[in-house]
């Protein structure tokens, strides 16, 4: 009896040492992610430049953990966290000095996800890149456990409208100048007459977020402040928006915004090219087939094919990262190809089309990325003399689907052009005339905002009249998708016609829009181009 006693006691002194051991190591153990050398040093700049502390979210912290199901940060992210927060680091630079130390948040809080309690959306649960929580002096981050290319894109705008919607929290007098029914009063409404990127535009500056951000962005501030001097509301806005930021920073003055709005190309524009590759160009300047091909394309489109290594690369008017590289000859066959292929799609424009375009260059590059996205073909449609570029690091001319692809991309482009030169109020694809075709109630996905948008793609599949998901975007990829199907010949759009009737209204409005460029510039009927469209749909001839 007395040894089993002796025995209990002594397993109850082992497992009560083992249980305080445990709790000891615990209150004492490293986090990988805070020990982590990196990691450190961008938290210390953070705390010492704009006074905020770098935390990890817990699953059960207090205030946040009443709004948000919190899944913590995964040791294994800590280098998507440093992304994240380098991004988020090269932001908050472009703000006077001290003024986060005055007005901003005191913690960034770090996860890889906050999903509202409140969510009822179908799928994965959508977690907003940041999210303000004034009562807790915070501001929420979430860190992707996979990127996408657009990422970056979303973290640094995402940030400032947080950052404004922080300031503004606890100010909740009616006769505060940006109370929220002081400025509805103030939204622009009228915008049937606006091109869609001034309808987009006006939309995000009708919320004092949005119009925050656009302060932000070379381009879209540029843009604002044009359409500012038609609108006198859109004015009001900006100046009160502006005015705030003033009293809390005098910094924010008018030299400030003017200073913002320039952007100096030696931090938007980068080169992929290998510099020992550059002069590698030889067998593309000998080769008389691609020569032939660049020649013909320059003279009938008056334009200038840039392709060779080292060349200027198209004029980047926002504050994006454009990523680029030229051709060698180590793709020469891939270069030859493509070239080949868009003389053969640009020879199809009648002239009387191809002058009023006035396009200066075509750029034929490898790599493009805009905007943080990888692109196969952009129309810089801004620019007092339009460009365009293409770019083919994906071309397989070995492939039918591949030449398909770039069929249809090189007509989309080209497409936007005539859409912004020919289409007029009143026309058959301007404004309502189109987007009154849809289906009732469908929306844009560039009219919601982006806390709205993750589930715009899967919850409009398959959605009748859109030649391709993308055109669900906004009215002018709607127009331009189709088209490039169109021009394309491709075998299943053709077949969708027999049965999508909206589609096919679509089509026609399109159709329409060609007789129209036809009959106002005196274009025969013995044109390529028109051949090609008037064979696809017979015109029909008026009793």
């Amino acid at each position: 009896m007395k040894i089993h006693l002796s025995f209990l006691l002594c397993n109850r002194w082992l497992l009560t040492f083992t249980l305080f051991a445990a709790i000891i190591q615990s209150a004492f153990a490293v986090d990988p992610i805070k020990e982590d050398p990196k990691f450190k040093a961008i938290a210390e700049r953070f705390q010492t430049d704009f006074g905020a502390t770098i935390k990890l979210a817990q699953s059960k912290d207090g205030v946040v953990a009443t709004n948000y199901d919190v899944r913590v940060l995964d040791p294994a992210q800590l280098e998507n966290a440093i992304k994240v927060l380098t991004w988020l680091e090269t932001e908050y630079k472009r703000f006077p000095s001290g003024f986060f130390k005055k007005h901003g948040s005191k913690n960034l809080v770090l996860a890889n996800a906050y999903v509202s309690k409140t969510w009822k959306g179908p799928g994965v649960p959508y977690s907003p890149t940041t999210i303000s929580e004034k009562r807790s002096n915070s501001i929420l981050v979430t860190v992707p456990i996979t990127f996408t290319p657009s990422s970056e894109f979303l973290a640094k705008s995402s940030i400032y409208q947080t950052v404004f919607t922080y300031l503004i929290d606890d100010l909740k007098s009616p006769d505060f100048p940006l109370a929220l029914a002081k400025w509805k009063a103030l939204e622009s409404k009228d915008l049937e007459n606006e091109s869609e990127s001034a309808k987009r535009l006006l939309k995000s500056s009708n919320s004092r977020e949005g119009l925050f951000k656009i302060l932000w962005d070379p381009f879209e501030l540029r843009e604002m402040i044009e359409l500012a001097k038609s609108d006198p509301l859109l004015k009001q806005r900006i100046k009160i928006v502006q005015a705030f930021l003033s009293t809390l920073d005098p910094q924010f003055n008018q030299a400030f915004w003017e200073n913002l709005e320039t952007i100096p190309e030696s931090q938007r524009t980068i080169s992929l090219n290998n510099p020992e590759d550059i002069k590698n160009i030889e067998q593309i300047k000998s080769d008389k087939a691609i020569q032939s091909d660049l020649s013909f394309i320059e003279k009938k489109w008056s334009l200038k094919v840039v392709w060779k290594p080292g060349s200027e690369v198209p004029p980047m008017p926002a504050k994006v990262r454009l990523e680029y590289s030229y051709h060698t000859d180590k793709k020469l066959q891939s270069f030859k190809d493509f070239v080949h292929l868009l003389r053969e799609e640009l020879e199809l424009y009648p002239d009387e089309i191809v002058s009023k375009l006035n396009v200066k260059n075509i750029y034929i590059l490898d790599d493009f990325v805009f905007r943080n996205v990888k692109v196969a073909g952009q129309s810089f449609s801004w620019l007092p003399q339009v460009s365009f570029a293409y770019a083919i690091s994906s071309f397989d001319p070995m492939k039918s689907s591949s030449r398909d692809f770039y069929r249809r991309t090189i007509h989309h482009e080209i497409f936007h052009l005539m859409d912004s030169k020919f289409s007029v109020r009143g026309g058959p694809i301007h404004g309502n005339n189109w987007t009154d075709l849809n289906e009732k109630g469908f929306r844009f996905k560039l009219d919601y905002s982006p806390a709205d948008q993750p589930f715009f793609t899967k919850d409009n599949a398959g959605r009748l009249g859109f030649a391709e998901p993308y055109g669900m975007n906004v009215a002018t990829d709607d127009r331009a998708t189709l088209y490039g199907r169109l021009m394309a010949e491709d075998k299943l759009f053709f077949e969708r016609l027999k049965t999508d009737k909206i589609l096919k209204a679509k089509t026609d409005r399109i159709l329409e829009f060609f007789q129209l460029i036809k009959r106002d510039l005196g274009i025969k009927s013995t044109s390529s181009f028109f051949i090609k469209i008037e064979g696809m749909f017979p015109v029909k001839k008026e009793s």
